[in-house]
């Protein structure tokens, strides 16, 4: 090896050797805080013992007979996250049908994938079906969702329900929604 080769080596050494490094980081914080230095911050609303908000809209169809006319529905839920993975939710939605006025009340949990950006979920949820002019009836409505989550405090997603009417299966209905979540 030349001179000129060793004194450059030699000189990037030294060079290396009085670098100052980044100062090493502390956790000193509640585990999730450690935010720069190589820390994280989990996603907005991700915390165990999150609640959502949600509003949801859609179709709504009868599984036989004369179909729901509009055949629309609007909803709202409120959700406790005990995890990223599950939830419990209170749900109210009313179908404003001309033939098919229905109010309904439900409570259930929910599963979830923790893939991101997409998840998937599954759950179900027991209730009442409160149409005008008759009588209550309970339900059981199995469901289905996909959620597109953000780094934000929204998701969006699609369900569908199946509400089983075990008094008259005919009504039983399937409702197909978008919806705008809010995690707090």
């Amino acid at each position: 090896m030349s001179s000129a080769a060793r004194m450059v080596v030699l000189a990037s050494m030294m060079a290396a050797g009085v670098a100052v490094g980044q100062e090493r980081g502390t956790t000193t914080g509640p585990e999730g805080s450690e935010i720069g230095k190589g820390g994280y911050d989990s996603p907005a609303g991700s915390k165990p013992g999150a609640f959502a908000f949600t509003l949801d809209g859609g179709g709504a169809f009868l599984t036989k007979g004369a179909q729901i006319s509009p055949p629309l529905f609007a909803g709202v839920t409120l959700s406790y996250w005990d995890y990223d993975f599950y939830r419990i939710d209170l749900s109210g939605f009313y179908i404003p049908a001309s033939n098919f006025k229905v109010w309904g009340a439900l409570l259930g949990p929910s599963f979830h994938t923790t893939t991101y950006p997409i998840a998937f979920s599954i759950g179900f949820q027991a209730g009442l079906h409160i149409p005008d002019g008759s009588s209550v009836k309970f339900i059981f409505s199995p469901r289905v969702g996909m959620d597109f989550i953000t780094q934000s405090h929204f998701q969006l997603g699609v369900n569908a329900n199946y509400d089983m009417d075990f008094a008259n299966f005919d009504l039983s209905v399937v409702r197909v929604s978008l919806r705008k979540e809010y995690r707090f």
